[in-house]
């Protein structure tokens, strides 16, 4: 007799069998189910790992990638405060690589909310509860925190930061800092940007001056940023923790993103295979009935 026609499947106890099974399983060794990666994702990770060309304007601008001493202008806005939840743990494994690779790293924010975030949240991690007094701040990092003015001071900044904005977010003078020696003209010194949410990088930038542009947001913000992605404007994107996820394994550095994905599809799988032995348990009582 086939072993399957022994199994009662009008049991309901097969049920929690299952479930108990899969999770005493995945609870010894975690079930790691294959991630499709998104092409933007890929693309964000290689441009960050091997470099991009970007030749909307003559000449091209060649970026050879994320290395000691590459510039890094990182513009905390559009509605970072809103989307941390979804994308924090993407910001901190991308951050977490920048640093490893030497990244000299700018950190502006837009909005007082979104500077209280990422103040809270992502500069402790990186740099202890006073950042100011890290070893790396100033030769590696420099926070310029909120500054008011939106894409008309990016305008401003262009051609001389350090006249515009003369100090940072905890009063230091910019100037006296040896990071921001040859970090002053953007259109020419940020080697590369990313955006957290950000919007009109584009005619900005990218467009003028071939800056490479980068772009981190929530789930939801796929829908809008993916048409300058589309157009050629933004060189990659990561989007939620699903992009957090995609990018610890492009990477290697280990993350939370990608645990909670695993978890995510493991309770899938629990609900699939609940809902076909229900299936079958409705079948066979239908057959019985008749």
């Amino acid at each position: 007799m086939n072993e399957m026609a022994k199994i009662n499947w009008k049991d309901t106890r097969l049920i929690y069998i299952m479930v108990f099974g899969i999770i005493y399983i995945s609870s010894l060794a975690p079930i790691a189910l294959p991630v499709p990666i998104v092409q933007w994702s890929k693309d964000f990770y290689t441009t960050i790992n091997e470099g991009v060309t970007v030749d909307f304007n003559d000449p091209p601008r060649e970026f050879g990638g994320v290395e000691e001493g590459t510039r890094v202008f990182v513009l905390n806005s559009g509605e970072t405060s809103k989307l941390w939840g979804d994308m924090s743990e993407a910001v901190t494994t991308v951050w977490k690589d920048l640093r490893a690779r030497g990244a000299n790293i700018l950190l502006w924010s837009s909005s007082p909310d979104n500077a209280a975030t990422l103040n809270k949240y992502l500069l402790p991690l990186m740099y202890g509860i006073n950042p100011q007094n890290h070893p790396d701040y100033g030769v590696k990092f420099v926070n310029l925190g909120y500054v008011a003015g939106g894409n008309q001071l990016l305008e401003q900044w262009k051609d001389d930061l350090i006249a515009i904005t003369p100090y940072d977010a905890y009063g230091n003078s910019l100037a006296d800092m040896p990071m921001m020696s040859n970090f002053n003209e953007l259109k020419v010194e940020a080697d590369l940007m990313i955006g957290l949410d950000a919007r009109g990088l584009e005619t900005i930038y990218v467009v003028r001056y071939n800056t490479p542009v980068l772009e981190m947001g929530g789930t939801d913000s796929a829908s809008y940023l993916a048409l300058s992605y589309t157009a050629g404007y933004f060189k990659g994107m990561i989007m939620g923790q699903r992009g957090g996820a995609e990018y610890e394994i492009l990477s290697g550095i280990a993350g939370k993103a990608r645990s909670y994905l695993q978890n995510t599809f493991t309770i899938s799988t629990i609900m699939v295979i609940i809902m076909i032995v229900a299936n079958v348990q409705y079948v066979l009582k239908k057959k019985e009935e008749n």
